[in-house]
């Protein structure tokens, strides 16, 4: 890629390699992922879709609960690599195992108990005759996403190999298998909710178990994870950065997950899918965007760890080249909008221009926030990010409910724009300062 010409080295040739194979990969997952949202309306209704989405939403909440361990054992265990201490980083994979296994397993019980004591139908606004489904649809959800959330760590390992592509394949693989599952219950199955969570949730956590096994045994076998080498005192080393990716993630559910939560109480399900289709078409300029930016997180932490500051700074350079593409995609993505609805779910569900608009807004901006919080994320310099994002955590559900007393479902996406707004101009400030070696105080820290 002609972005990267001026940075050629060993590091960024890696970056190159993850940003062709994960084109193509993704490539296939939008094409799949779009396919399966007019198949699955076909299969039960737009507002059980909306339901579906919102309750998917819920259970993110939990991916919170992980207390940072993921994103801060991304970070170690690339230092690790980088120094080639092989021993240090088969403990900290061992231990991250160990750790999330110790927290979602009894999560899981708890959570299958409370489940039945809440009225879910009053909560997302729904007809109380879905009361029953939505109980057993959660009954399955909960073990799936607690699931997921201890064999996710595998992610956070091949991405600390800088082999990020290879990660991104898990959820394609899991969406054809979805596909082909939601094909067989469309033709034999009357609609049900539950047996739509089970076929969509279910399978990339399968790919990813699968995957796992492949990979410990195979080109991840010197960090394999195994019983004697789980080092309790490494939690602490986890959390010493985790805790402040725990405080991000807790807002990043908050702003983002809440979402679909927001729109069905202040407006209905059916808006959570007109929301929901609009961000999907937006999402795959976001997509081609973070296909480019991900595989920076662990280029950024070792040249961080080698103090090469040079390459930070003009890899940065050519991501705002990329950025301005990327603005300029959401522009032509909103105009030609009606027309890609049309064929890609025909009169299934209406959605409004505005609704398009306001998402493609969003989406700017949010990859503008990206660019230089990946960076901040990179080099662990997170103490400045964790107060903001609890400025915009505390603001994020009044601000909604304030915004849509005048424009209804829209002041919620308002909402997530200017809180978005708000992040990317710290985040651009305090990048300029750390790259220039001019950060002091919290923005430094």
């Amino acid at each position: 890629m002609k972005f990267f010409n001026n940075v050629d080295n060993d590091r960024t040739a890696i970056v190159k390699r993850n940003v062709f194979a994960s084109f193509g990969i993704k490539g296939i997952s939008v094409l799949i992922s779009f396919a399966l949202v007019p198949l699955t309306i076909g299969y039960v209704s737009s507002e059980l879709y909306g339901v579906w989405l919102t309750l998917s939403s819920i259970l993110a909440w939990l991916s919170f609960l992980d207390i940072g361990l993921s994103q801060g054992l991304k970070n170690k265990l690339t230092e690790a690599i980088a120094q080639g201490n092989w021993k240090k980083g088969k403990s900290l994979v061992s231990t991250t195992y160990f750790t999330m296994m110790l927290i979602f397993f009894p999560l899981c019980i708890v959570l299958e108990v409370i489940v039945p004591l809440i009225s879910w139908s009053n909560l997302l606004n729904v007809n109380a005759c879905y009361e029953a489904e939505i109980r057993k649809t959660l009954f399955v959800l909960v073990a799936i996403v607690c699931t997921q959330m201890v064999v996710n760590v595998l992610v956070s390992v091949v991405a600390a190999f800088q082999k990020v592509a290879l990660s991104n394949t898990f959820v394609p693989l899991g969406n054809v298998l979805s596909l082909v599952i939601i094909c067989v219950l469309t033709n034999l199955h009357e609609p049900s909710l539950v047996a739509l969570a089970f076929s969509l949730a279910t399978m990339p956590v399968i790919v990813t178990i699968i995957a796992s096994f492949i990979l410990y045994l195979g080109n991840f076998k010197k960090v394999a994870p195994s019983i004697s080498t789980i080092n309790l005192s490494y939690i602490r080393n986890l959390f010493g950065l985790g805790w402040k990716f725990f405080f991000i993630n807790i807002q990043v559910v908050v702003i983002y997950q809440s979402t679909n939560i927001l729109i069905s109480n202040v407006a209905s399900p059916n808006e959570v899918t007109t929301y929901n289709i609009a961000y999907k078409l937006m999402s795959v300029v976001m997509m081609a965007y973070n296909i480019i930016s991900a595989p920076l997180w662990p280029a950024y932490t070792d040249a961080y760890a080698r103090n090469d500051y040079r390459w930070m700074i003009d890899m940065r350079k050519k991501m705002f080249r990329i950025l301005r593409y990327s603005m300029v995609g959401c522009v032509l993505m909103a105009i030609c909008s009606k027309f890609i609805y049309f064929v890609w779910i025909g009169d299934k569900v209406e959605i409004p221009f505005t609704m398009t608009a306001m998402v493609s807004l969003y989406v700017c901006i949010f990859c503008w926030s990206n660019l230089n919080g990946t960076l901040i994320a990179a080099m662990g310099r997170l103490k400045l990010n964790v107060i903001i994002m609890s400025i915009g955590m505390c603001l994020h559900v009044p601000l909604s409910f304030y915004l849509a007393s005048f424009i209804g479902c829209y002041g919620v996406i308002t909402s997530m724009t200017l809180i978005s707004l708000f992040y990317a101009i710290v985040h651009h400030i305090q990048v300029d300062k750390l790259l220039n070696r001019t950060a002091k105080g919290v923005w430094g820290q």
